[in-house]
């Protein structure tokens, strides 16, 4: 059973809030996308897997994910949880981003997530709460004001993260820094073949015990995971160079210019020759 309030649509932009309770369990959902993210966590615990590793996330936590960063979130295991998250893309934010180019500086920053003490906790829960309310019904000046209420949120982050010195939380346990520690090693190695078997043997653990770890800890399979990897680097190579799509094909690991087409429409829905135009229109 859950209590809902939404505004927009999540996959296309440029503006999106969902707040919602849930009294039960929730299924992990899995992201990849253009939009940037923020997730604020009033009740519950959730398990956040962002970047290259998983969180424990706790009420006050605020969570930034920048644009094409892979991220999944699930049950930690205690079922319950009230949360919100904002998705919205450059163009959301373009003129106040013009007098204010440091807005978004906090989605660069090393750790995602934000640990709040409670005085900083209300300041944030306020801002929330006018973007929750201007969310429920139209009115006049309805996207105005999401949009300055968004802007005053993130010209808190940017100044949060300059003045208070924030580091990651701790791993939930030695097997999610392994996990971690895999991630990391498949961030970097993306374009050469990784099979289970290899890497299994690489990092001292059993092939299924790894699949089934792999899976439970980030939310992805590890061939969806490396699929995930290769596509967000032909996506940028797509958008920044001018390169053959075959080359980038081969650039970024697929071992044909067929697979690579077919894995990039699941993950992105169009061909990579439409998404390098769509990026420029």
């Amino acid at each position: 059973m859950s209590r809902t309030v939404t505004f927009g649509n999540e996959e296309e932009g440029p503006f999106y809030i969902q707040h919602i309770h849930r009294s039960g369990s929730f299924e992990r959902t899995q992201h990849m996308h253009d939009m940037y993210e923020l997730y604020y966590l009033y009740e519950g615990e959730r398990m956040y897997f962002i970047r290259d590793r998983s969180y424990l996330i706790l009420p006050g936590d605020l969570v930034l994910i920048n644009r094409r960063e892979l991220h999944a979130t699930s049950d930690s295991g205690n079922v319950g949880h009230a949360r919100v998250v904002i998705n919205f893309d450059d163009s959301f934010v373009a003129k106040s981003k013009e007098d204010a180019p440091f807005l978004l500086d906090a989605f660069a920053h090393a750790s995602p997530v934000l640990r709040l003490d409670l005085p900083t906790r209300r300041l944030v829960e306020d801002i929330l709460g006018k973007l929750i309310h201007e969310a429920k019904e139209p009115q006049l000046g309805q996207t105005f004001a999401l949009r300055q209420y968004l802007t005053e949120l993130l010209l808190f982050t940017a100044r949060f993260i300059l003045l208070h010195p924030v580091t990651s939380p701790e791993h939930v346990s030695p097997l999610h820094r392994k996990i971690s520690t895999i991630v990391r090693f498949i961030n970097t190695h993306y374009p050469e073949p990784l099979r289970l078997e290899e890497l299994a043997e690489q990092f001292e653990i059993s092939p299924a015990y790894l699949s089934r770890m792999f899976k439970e800890i980030t939310g992805f399979s590890l061939i969806e995971y490396v699929n995930l990897v290769r596509v967000q680097e032909a996506q940028r190579l797509l958008t920044t160079t001018k390169l053959k799509v075959i080359l980038i094909a081969e650039q970024v690991g697929f071992g044909s210019l067929v697979q690579f087409g077919r894995v990039f429409r699941q993950m992105t829905k169009m061909t990579p020759l439409r998404y390098r135009q769509s990026a420029v229109t």
